[in-house]
């Protein structure tokens, strides 16, 4: 039986605008394997808004990937030690069996493209439209969840159970985006470029994932880290949260990005560099400024090619890596987050602004403008 709820719901985009309306929807029920959860809270990802404006994608549709809430209905399937009420974060899709599942690397699962992107939720929800009264479809299954929503349908490989870890209501909104973008920054640096405190770290970019990055450096106590953005406040955060050093790339005048990240690092630049912004300029810098037998880790989204000298790139050793998710495993990784949070070197707080759903506009307005690192909606 299908229940009320309100969602954000993505239509068709202008000029590669999103056009996200809070809908009054009906979402059907759960499938043996699925649970249920009332969302409490959700993060805004720039995933969100990368989908949301493409003109080929599904609409119109529920997004939403960085959810947390309490389990309302458990599957019969449902493998997972769950009591209805328990809280819950959710993160990524996949499918357990494959051998990167099976070998401890579900971000790089074989399926999580038709998992997380290829919607397989097409009849998540009804809507009514307006005028003629005619009820109408929209797609869900958005990462296996599609948390903008005050209910949301979620598979099992989504949903990690915070019960006993987390202190109150407040506290599990906060940690929505630990989920996606907060695990997929700190991993990065962690887990996937397995910094060591000798390491010089240049993260390129500083949203809620460039920061993340930037206190897990601290927390490993990297030598040299480097953060690097072209909004002056974002570059104060981030040597509050323990950059090293910051450059603004407004004012390099005629130095290069990779020239100054190697004046910060003793002239070797970076042996780890994060690119967070997906721009191929950039990234042709970062490659750069990496050093002698140093990891690139490319983050940001892009569909360009990347020409790289290989004769040059070889002699150097380095190292290209693409991440998704920082490679880590949520339930796992986000223990370790929360930890790192109640000791007092991981202030998400910091990063965060509050919503409500009807403020998608103002939230998606400041997200762009560098006002907010990380919006997160309250259901």
């Amino acid at each position: 039986m299908s229940q009320s709820c309100r969602a954000i719901v993505a239509y068709q985009p202008s000029n590669k605008q999103p056009d996200f309306r809070l809908e009054d929807v009906s979402i059907r029920d759960i499938e043996p394997d699925e649970c249920l959860v009332d969302i409490v809270a959700t993060g805004v990802c720039h995933t969100d808004l990368g989908v949301a404006s493409r003109p080929d994608s599904i609409y119109p549709r529920v997004l939403g990937h960085e959810g947390s809430g309490y389990i309302r209905k458990i599957g019969s399937k449902i493998s997972l030690n769950l009591q209805e009420g328990d809280p819950v974060l959710l993160s990524i899709a996949f499918c357990n069996n494959c051998p990167s599942c099976q070998s401890g690397h579900p971000s790089y699962c074989y399926s999580a493209y038709a998992l997380n992107f290829a919607n397989p939720g097409r009849d998540t929800y009804q809507a009514r439209s307006v005028g003629t009264e005619q009820d109408f479809v929209v797609a869900g299954g958005f990462f296996g969840q599609s948390s903008l929503g005050s209910l949301a349908i979620v598979k099992e490989s989504c949903i990690v159970s915070v019960a006993g870890a987390v202190k109150s209501r407040s506290e599990l909104q906060l940690f929505a985006p630990l989920g996606c973008g907060f695990q997929t920054g700190a991993g990065t640096v962690s887990k996937l470029g397995k910094a060591q405190p000798g390491d010089s770290v240049a993260i390129i970019g500083l949203g809620g994932v460039g920061l993340s990055a930037v206190m897990a450096a601290r927390i490993i106590g990297c030598k040299h880290i480097v953060a690097v953005d072209r909004i002056h406040d974002r570059l104060a955060l981030a040597k509050e949260l323990g950059a090293t050093d910051v450059i603004h790339t407004g004012k390099l005048d005629t130095a290069s990005l990779a020239e100054a990240v190697r004046n910060a690092t003793d002239g070797l630049g970076s042996s780890l560099t994060i690119d967070t912004t997906g721009v191929l300029s950039i990234i042709r810098e970062a490659l750069e400024m990496t050093s002698i037998l140093g990891r690139m880790v490319l983050l940001g989204m892009s569909k360009e090619s990347i020409d790289i000298d290989m004769t040059k790139f070889k002699l150097a050793g380095k190292t290209l890596l693409g991440s998704v998710q920082g490679d880590v495993i949520p339930s796992q990784y986000i223990a370790q987050m929360i930890e790192w949070y109640r000791a007092g070197r991981f202030p998400i707080d910091k990063l965060v602004r509050f919503y409500k759903p009807e403020d998608i506009g103002p939230a998606l307005h400041d997200m762009g403008t560098g006002q907010t690192v990380k919006p997160i909606i309250l259901w």
